[in-house]
């Protein structure tokens, strides 16, 4: 569901788009129960309370780590305020980056017990680009984290969001970026038919492009730290169409998953399942032949991809061990859930 432009935005659910676009809808009553098709998921309704944020009409969930979910919600006039979930105390708090217009939080990084990072992007008024961010809660500061602009070719890269990060002291973070051409994020038919996916490592405070062979364009969604073993979860799109991946940042090593008789299928989130090599992920596939589209579980062990679980007609998001987060779309307006699959 996480923003990402050029042929990459193709991949997800049409939900990818509404959090880039504007969007007009009326604070309806929310839905108690979220969509579930699969039947042995437990799904419940996660939105931002209104009485905390009564200008929020939507509620996306895009990232969780441990205790923390990250996420964002709309306004009536499309802007977005990024947002954090504490899962022990029940408090909801805002992120929003300083004079930022809309800001929008993804993937968290838990530090310690009090202590996290977020990254995501933010877009400033009247600016038709997005800008990516790191925040330091231990510090209460945010910083700007824009790839360079060699990173999308002869023309220079004006896009950049940040997806997931992991690590205490030492961090890396993964996200996209794009040379936009048109009007703004939320023209899609805008969009150059490309996207670049790069990983940043704060001990050399370096960028590095990390786009898959012979793809038209990939991102770069979710990551994963093992010891020294990185792992990194996303999608790619080439000749033969749109797949997920995970892939070893240090040696390579990459699984290729297409989700069974699906048109695309794209990872959207990471999370251990005992050492390297095996994973949970989450993501999303679509079929053009019965116009079906929805979020699934997969588990991988010794780089081999298990039987997926569907999640429901809805886009997953983000993982944590069992523990789901993503959206739906409810009456009107779009929801964020959890959900714990068996």
């Amino acid at each position: 569901m996480k923003i990402i432009s050029g042929a990459a935005g193709a991949l997800a659910l049409t939900v990818c788009a509404a959090a880039a676009s504007t969007l007009h809808v009326s604070p309806a009553a929310r839905l108690p129960i979220p969509p579930n098709s699969s039947g042995s998921v437990t799904l419940q309704t996660l939105d931002v309370p209104i009485k905390q944020f009564p200008a929020a009409t939507s509620t996306y969930l895009t990232g969780i780590r441990t205790y923390l979910i990250s996420g964002l919600y709309t306004k009536k006039n499309g802007a977005t305020v990024a947002v954090t979930y504490d899962r022990r105390s029940g408090i909801w708090s805002p992120l929003q980056y300083p004079g930022a217009a809309s800001t929008a939080a993804y993937g968290p990084g838990v530090v310690s017990s009090s202590a996290f990072r977020a990254v995501g992007s933010y877009k400033l008024q009247g600016a038709s680009n997005d800008h990516g961010f790191l925040y330091d809660s231990a510090t209460n500061t945010y910083a700007t984290m824009d790839v360079p602009g060699g990173f999308c070719g002869s023309t220079p890269c004006n896009y950049t969001i940040a997806h997931s990060i992991y690590g205490k002291k030492n961090y890396m973070f993964v996200g996209n970026c794009d040379a936009v051409t048109g009007k703004g994020s939320e023209d899609w038919n805008k969009y150059p038919a490309t996207g670049h996916a790069f990983v940043y490592d704060s001990q050399s405070a370096a960028f590095t492009e990390i786009d898959m062979p012979n793809a038209f364009s990939t991102t770069a969604y979710g990551i994963w730290m093992d010891g020294t073993t990185v792992a990194i979860a996303g999608g790619f799109t080439d000749p033969s169409g749109t797949h997920g991946y995970v892939r070893n940042y240090g040696t390579s090593q990459t699984l290729v998953y297409n989700y069974p008789n699906a048109a695309f299928t794209h990872f959207e989130g990471i999370t251990g399942a005992g050492g390297a090599g095996n994973y949970n992920v989450i993501g999303d596939y679509g079929s053009a032949r019965n116009k079906s589209a929805g979020g699934f579980f997969l588990p991988i062990r010794n780089w081999t991809a298990g039987t997926p679980t569907v999640i429901g007609k809805l886009s997953a998001n983000s993982v944590y061990k069992n523990t789901v987060v993503g959206v739906y779309f409810g009456t009107g307006l779009v929801n964020g859930y959890i959900a714990q699959i068996p």
